[in-house]
């Protein structure tokens, strides 16, 4: 299994510099075009959901990403209280501001996970390659 880890910090977060980082990452483990869209596009969503909804500052938030042969596994670790979050059923309203992240997150995504640690919340997103 090969492993990225990035500690994000505001100027990486404003610059989207991890994004190039994932990519390039995603590349050399010949994860194809439509994947990483979808990586990268649902880690961006965590990690906006950690700043806009959490009291976490972004020095606080730990990304690790994990490709093996069979899946690609995103967590985002940070120090925010964990709250839990709901399973969205139903694609939000177009014209609603805030909740198509969370419901991206669980239709492009094969499994997502949301736990407590001793430190604050946890974030896990995986998705199967194929």
């Amino acid at each position: 299994m090969n492993s990225l880890q990035l500690n994000l910090n505001h100027q990486v977060i404003e610059q989207q510099q991890f994004c190039v980082e994932l990519d390039q990452f995603m590349l050399n483990n010949a994860i194809n075009d439509r994947q990483r869209f979808k990586v990268i596009t649902c880690t961006l969503e965590g990690v906006n959901n950690i700043l806009q909804h959490t009291q976490c500052n972004a020095a606080n938030i730990t990304l690790l990403m994990h490709c093996n042969a069979d899946r690609i596994i995103v967590d985002l670790l940070d120090t925010a209280e964990y709250h839990s979050l709901p399973t969205p059923t139903d694609c939000p309203d177009i014209n609603t501001e805030n909740g198509r992240g969370l419901w991206i997150m669980y239709n492009w995504m094969d499994q997502v996970l949301n736990q407590p640690t001793v430190l604050g919340s946890h974030l896990r997103m995986s998705l199967l390659r194929h």
